[in-house]
């Protein structure tokens, strides 16, 4: 970042040995509203779900008898690894259409869970998170109680929501008026990437995931490289990320900017305090 500060709408946070510290304070659209878009971020939450309350070697089959593969199981979901194709065919990519609109009041189609790719495989999936959310419906009744009992409470986020009103929610402008969000917290894939919160219960997440001694089922669904973690998502016109690395967590929301732009500003905000603290 080089001391200078990436135009656009994002709020950041970041929390070193001294505590968390703003980066940049709500403005613009996000000091007129109160939820923002967590997107795959919400996959952190239902992995870790799946992984302390269900049998991750179980097949999915037992639980969705409509899987047409009776070999994957609930670990393959929450580790991408069952073969499923990232969106199913009746999920297209589109600049003006809302891809998950079609899916809004319907159950996820059973029969469209079948692998592209061998099992063991990762590719990242949101079919799978989808189905993931399905099994977990079919052992809780909700897969989103579940969530809530076993990460938003214990995180002590209370925001949480798939569905805000249109007057709570963080949206870019274009031309003077509101991007409509994906419909996502309301189809059968919100389990993939439908939760909105508060920035700050972001933070709280990033705070109980990351704890120093929590179980690894805690960031069991997050990416990891070379001493890095983290777990991001990207949806219509936002995208969030939570990265540790360094002994430095960055929380990042950004609006109406260039794919995996909260990533890089993440990467940069990591940098800069690694640096501060070898140089201190």
């Amino acid at each position: 970042m080089n001391g200078n500060v990436p135009r656009g709408q994002w709020r950041a946070s970041v929390r070193t040995t001294d505590g968390w510290q703003s980066v940049r304070e709500p403005a613009g659209r996000y000091a007129e509203a109160s939820l923002l878009e967590w997107g795959s971020i919400t996959k952190g939450l239902v992995g870790t779900t799946a992984a302390v309350t269900l049998e991750l070697e179980r097949p999915v089959a037992s639980y969705l008898p409509g899987v047409p593969d009776s070999e994957m199981t609930v670990g393959d979901l929450v580790r991408h690894t069952s073969g499923l194709a990232r969106v199913p065919p009746t999920i297209r990519d589109s600049l003006v259409r809302d891809p998950y609109r079609p899916a809004v009041g319907v159950p996820l189609d059973l029969t469209t869970a079948v692998p592209l790719t061998p099992r063991g495989q990762y590719v990242y999936s949101n079919l799978g998170y989808a189905l993931l959310g399905a099994v977990l419906d079919a052992a809780y009744g909700s897969w989103f109680d579940a969530v809530q009992e076993q990460v938003l409470r214990p995180a002590g986020i209370d925001s949480a929501t798939l569905v805000p009103a249109a007057s709570e929610r963080i949206m870019p402008r274009f031309l003077g008026r509101a991007i409509s969000p994906w419909a996502l917290g309301a189809s059968s894939f919100a389990a993939a990437g439908g939760l909105w919160s508060t920035f700050d219960d972001l933070c709280r997440y990033a705070d109980w995931a990351l704890e120093p001694g929590a179980p690894p089922s805690r960031t069991v669904s997050w990416q990891r490289d070379e001493g890095t973690r983290w777990i991001n998502g990207e949806v219509r016109a936002a995208g969030a990320v939570i990265a540790r690395a360094a002994g430095v967590t960055a929380v990042v929301h950004t609006l109406a900017k260039a794919p995996y732009a909260a990533d890089a500003i993440a990467a940069a905000l990591v940098e800069r305090e690694a640096l501060r603290a070898r140089d201190a």
